[in-house]
């Protein structure tokens, strides 16, 4: 599912780093509507991870059935987590971010080690606007799965949003150094072009910044935000004289 959404971006308009915006995430652009239900936010279970070790602790002796149960159901626990994220993307490109949390949850308390988890709660938590606690989710998704493109470029766009917000990410050199990585083992991603564009505009690095968001542009005009284009020229004109 999250490849998915990462593909429904190819027919929306990237919001770039623009005066009052930040990026969105490769995993959570496709966002159709927002939580409406009256959730309990102290439920634990709306909390990423149960919010608390010790927390975590009762939920997995609360669920020990739960756990059975999908057992019995899916020939594997890795199966029934990687269902259960499944069902935590799907809500998430509904904005049904509470709701989304529970079902990762559910998937951590089956696989602890299942990638989907921590980028389904880093996307969450950037949709909230926390971006520390992304990119701690984030980061550690990346852990379990280091050569993943996608979410290289999503880790570099929270921790370049945490520069631009002066929150404390890790340096912007590690997004630049996540950026190029990712743009070497695939250089067909016009988003991690993009993203790359950005970070160097944050820096005032306006002439790799052109070069990258024509990289961009070339691969993918739709990914191209005119905002952010007008941004960049009132740094510095287009030195190819695409834009004017």
């Amino acid at each position: 599912m999250r490849k998915l959404l990462y593909f429904f971006i190819l027919s929306s308009t990237v919001q770039a780093f623009a005066q009052t915006e930040v990026a969105q995430l490769a995993s959570s652009r496709q966002i159709t509507k927002k939580e409406t239900a009256n959730l309990d936010s102290q439920d634990v279970r709306y909390l990423p991870l149960f919010g608390s070790r010790e927390t975590l602790q009762k939920q997995l002796v609360k669920n020990a059935d739960f756990v059975e149960q999908c057992v019995t159901n899916f020939s594997t626990k890795e199966e029934a987590s990687k269902f259960f994220a499944e069902r935590g993307w799907e809500y998430l490109s509904e904005g049904l971010l509470d709701t989304a949390t529970y079902r990762f949850n559910l998937a951590y308390l089956l696989n602890p080690n299942n990638m989907d988890v921590y980028w389904g709660l880093g996307s969450i938590s950037y949709q909230r606007n926390n971006f520390e606690q992304s990119a701690a989710f984030l980061r550690k998704g990346l852990s379990l799965s280091p050569d993943n493109t996608v979410l290289m470029v999503d880790v570099a766009t929270v921790q370049v949003a945490c520069f631009k917000e002066k929150k404390d990410c890790n340096d912007i050199d590690d997004a630049l150094a996540l950026l190029e990585k990712s743009v070497k083992l695939d250089s067909t991603n016009a988003n991690a072009w993009l993203k790359y564009s950005i970070a160097e505009f944050q820096l005032e690095h306006y002439d790799k910044a052109w070069d990258y968001l024509h990289k961009c542009r070339v691969l993918d005009l739709s990914f191209v935000d005119l905002n952010y284009v007008q941004e960049l020229m009132a740094k510095k004109e287009d030195p190819v004289g695409f834009f004017k």
